[in-house]
Formats: C-alpha cells, structure tokens, sequence
C-alpha cells in the first residue's frame, strides 16, 4: 500500500481523460470539507500534462509566439514530470479547493496510461453515477487502450451487449447527445435509436428525444427505413427486366403498375411480366413510389381499347336496362297506390299502420313532397308549391280529415320506395375481368309488395323474377339466372330439390332448413 503523502492543491492537475466531465454541484461537499476536513485520500501519479497557461509560458520562454502557442495546444500537448496528477478524487480536490484547503492527502501511485484509464472508469462507475455518454466514453478509451468488451464488462460490472451499446452512442451527434440528456432522455429512449439503421436519420430522430415529438420523430424515421427496404427490394427484381430511367416518355411508354409506401403491408407479390422478354420495361423511382411502364404497342393499345369501349357500352346497355325496368316496376306500384280510394286504405288501416311503422318511429323520411301529392291527387301550381311546406299543402286540401289513411300510406310510401329501389347490385367479378349485376335481398322492397298485394295489386311476371332473382336480365348481365345455379350444399342436404337455394323458398322448406343448418353463405 503506498504511502499518504500531503501535497498542495496547487500541484494537484485533473486528468485529461478523467470519463467523468461535469463534477455536479459541488457546494455540500466543500462545507463539509471545511467543517470536518478531507478523510479519504486521493490517488495520484507524479507529474501532469501542461495546461494552456503553463503551455504558452513555456513555448514563449522558448523563443516561440503566444498566439500559435495557444492555437497549437491541447490537453495531452507536453507532459511535465513536475507535480501531480489527479487519477482517483477530481470532486474532492475541487470541493476542498473551494473550502480554501491548502494541502490533501494522496497516495502516490505509478500506473501506465491504460491502468490509469481503467482506474479512473472503475471508481466512477462504483461511486459516482457517470452520464450515458461519460460511460460512453470511458468505455471507448478502455477500448483504444487494449481492452476487450469482456475485459471491459468484468471490470466495470456491465453486461457485454451494454458495453457495445454505449460505446455505438458515441456515433451519434455530441452536441444533440448533450442537449437530450439535459432534457431527461432516459435510457431505454437512447436505445429506441438503435432501431434506426442509417446514422444520419438517427441523428435527426435524437434532436428530438426527450420532447413531445420523439414518438412522432421515431415512427417516421422507422416508417421511412421501412419503405428504403421495401424500395430497394422492388427496384432489385425491377432490373431483372427492367431499365432504370428519370422521366419515362409518355408517348412512347405505357402504365403498368406501381410501388409505394402505402403498399409495404400489403401481400402484393411481385411477379415478372409474361412478355417481359420481348417487350421494353422501364421504371421510375420517386421519393415515395416506383412505377413500372412497357413501351406502347399501338396495335394491341387499338385493341384494349376497342374493348374497354365494347364492355363499357355493354355496361351502360345493362344499366340502363336494370334501370328501366325497375323505374316502370316503380310506376306500376306508384300507380297503384295513386288509384287506391280513402276507403279501400281504410279497409286495411292496420296493414297500412303496420308499414309505416319504421317512418312513424324515425327510421324512414319522406323523400319527395311532390310525390306524396302526387299519390293522394292533389296538384298544385309551381309557386304554391315552392312556398309550402307539406304540411300545410295537406291542410289546404283538407287532406288530414277526409282521407288520413291515405295520407299515412302516401308519405310511407314515399318514405320507403322509389325509382331507383330495387333487387339489384354490381360486383366485380375476377373470373369475368369486369363488373357484373348480382341479385340483391331487399327487405323494404319485400314489404312494399307484401302490403300492395294485401291492397289487391297484382304482381307482374318481370317484377316476380326481379324478386326472386330469377329474371333475364342476371343470366345475360349477372353472374347468372340463380335458377340455373344452385347451391352445392342445398343439394347436398336436400338432392330432391332441383333450384338454388333463394327459389325453392316458393316450392318447398328446403331453402330454411339450409338456411338453419349452415347459415346465410347461399344467398349470392
């Protein structure tokens, strides 16, 4: 054990690479040193780097210039064999030299650079909490020393995987390190950083940390990192086929597809064109996308388009004929209703009553007053009705006293159908390449018929099939007539029924009984 030995503290130096940087506050520790003295001593090593004044005086003294003196040194710049070097105390000698203390006790030691390193970095890590980046730091210059990130971890009492963490920080921006440590950026925050790959959105994610807009920061920053992988992955099977170019020439290539970020979770697997050999492919990256273009051929562009503009006259032509013909089935009922006298709709105020129900209780609303008008026979001229309300038109008319009952079927009627109801929809169909009209359940439509027929209207041929899915216009526009396409598993469970599942509800119970056994997967 060395000797204890007092030496003045104005031939104590600090070490130059002493890990631990900002002493703290060092107020409490110099009263206590002033009251009660200093009891434990202080490591040292004789001699000590010159300082910038010591430096200077002595380049002057040696004929040299104090301006390029000054510019020329550092802290390691000349090492004097004269006085002391602080390995083990800075925060005590500096506390003492604050309380006016002439003298310390130190043990004088001699150790190499790389024991002094290790020295300094061990008593810190024991006795004082160092910062991230101190520890950083120390690490590190154990590290330049000759040290293994095991010898390391023995030493210091770290696991390993922290050793190479801190010592990764020590890539990151200084200053922003600092300033986010001042902030209270906590460890686990530092080691989020991690997750980022390219060193400069690190950096630009750290600026943040410690703020409100941290999380944001770091999902772009992932986000971004995710599409640069995503990119360079499509871009790679790209160039299996494909030429790279700034600006694609519209005139001279054509739209295949693209990539963007809005795609990287979507199961979109690539796969190369069949004519990939044969015809030109380019494509373009951009910040977010990469698109993919073919050079036109004009022959075959004459084609697609003649037919595209063949379906899409095919689709006009089957939309208007569904149109049609659900805009005179709408008449026929709309007529119907029209014709309907006070008595007969007070002969049947209870169906009536009970259809209306949904509108009384706020479900439905009248869509057209005209048409409510229109329904009980009343008309009026333009400006009348541009200036008043239903309401008081119906009061006009006396309409509220003499026929109530129609009155009430007249607005829920309006209320639940008009010319575009219907039992009808479009679908795209993958295996047809376009879209196609299916059969559709309509349950308000169901109770329109239901109360009409109960009134005595009678319902046509075509509105039967349109109901029933069965009409023409499904096997010629749709995915076909259900009629001729029964469900597997109806005629499965039930082999005596020749129709699908929706039909042989007129003919027999086997539509429930499926119905019941597996669900609603019949209805197309």
């Amino acid at each position: 054990m060395a000797d204890i030995t007092y030496i003045p503290i104005r031939q104590l130096y600090p070490h130059p690479d002493n890990p631990r940087k900002e002493l703290g506050d060092l107020s409490e520790l110099a009263a206590s040193i002033k009251e009660n003295g200093v009891y434990q001593n202080l490591t040292v090593i004789p001699g000590h780097y010159l300082n910038s004044r010591e430096y200077i005086a002595k380049c002057v003294d040696e004929g040299g210039d104090a301006a390029a003196a000054a510019a020329a040194w550092t802290p390691k710049a000349v090492w004097s064999s004269e006085d002391y070097t602080i390995i083990i105390g800075h925060r005590r000698a500096a506390a003492a030299q604050q309380a006016g203390v002439y003298e310390l006790p130190c043990a004088i030691v001699e150790m190499d650079e790389r024991e002094q390193m290790q020295t300094m970095m061990i008593e810190n890590m024991q006795r004082s909490d160092l910062t991230v980046y101190e520890q950083a730091q120390g690490f590190q210059m154990m590290m330049d020393f000759g040290q293994t990130v095991e010898q390391i971890s023995d030493k210091s009492g770290f696991s390993q995987s922290t050793v190479r963490r801190r010592i990764k920080l020590l890539e990151l921006n200084h200053d922003s390190f600092k300033k986010a440590e001042k902030r209270g950026a906590t460890l686990s925050d530092f080691a989020q950083l991690d997750k980022i790959e390219d060193l400069e959105a690190r950096n630009r994610v750290l600026e943040t940390l410690g703020t409100q807009n941290f999380n944001r920061a770091m999902q772009d920053a992932l986000n971004t990192q995710k599409w640069n992988h995503y990119r360079d992955d499509i871009i790679a099977k790209l160039q299996e086929f494909a030429r790279r170019v700034d600006d694609a020439d519209r005139q001279k290539y054509s739209y295949v597809k693209s990539w963007g970020s809005w795609k990287m979770n979507c199961k979109d697997e690539f796969t190369v064109p069949d004519d990939a050999g044969k015809v030109e492919y380019v494509f373009e990256v951009g910040k977010t996308d990469i698109i993919l273009y073919k050079k036109r051929d004009a022959a075959v562009e004459d084609e697609e388009n003649a037919a595209r503009e063949a379906a899409r006259a095919a689709d006009e032509l089957a939309h208007e004929q569904f149109s049609s013909t659900t805009k005179f089935m709408y008449e026929l009922r709309r007529d119907f209703v029209k014709d309907l006298t006070p008595a007969e709709c007070k002969k049947h105020f209870s169906a009536i009553m009970e259809y209306a129900t949904p509108l009384l209780s706020g479900y439905g609303r009248v869509r057209d007053d005209e048409n409510v008008l229109h329904l009980l026979g009343v008309a009026l001229d333009e400006q009348v009705q541009d200036d008043t309300e239903l309401e008081d038109a119906l009061k006009m008319f006396n309409a509220y006293d003499t026929e109530s009952e129609k009155v009430l079927l007249a607005m829920a009627f309006d209320a639940q159908d008009s010319e575009r109801t219907g039992y009808w929809s479009t679908i795209w169909s993958s295996e047809a390449g376009k879209s196609v009209y299916k059969h559709n359940e309509n349950i308000p439509l169901n109770r329109t018929y239901e109360l009409l027929t109960s009134l005595g209207y009678e319902m046509a041929d075509d509105e039967k099939a349109l109901q029933d899915g069965t009409h023409q216009l499904f096997a010629v526009y749709g995915s076909g007539s259900k009629a001729d396409t029964p469900c597997d598993k109806c005629k499965a469970a039930h082999p005596e029924c020749d129709k699908c599942c929706k039909t042989c509800d007129d003919h027999c119970n086997a539509f429930q009984l499926c119905r019941k056994e597996y669900g609603e997967w019949q209805t197309l």
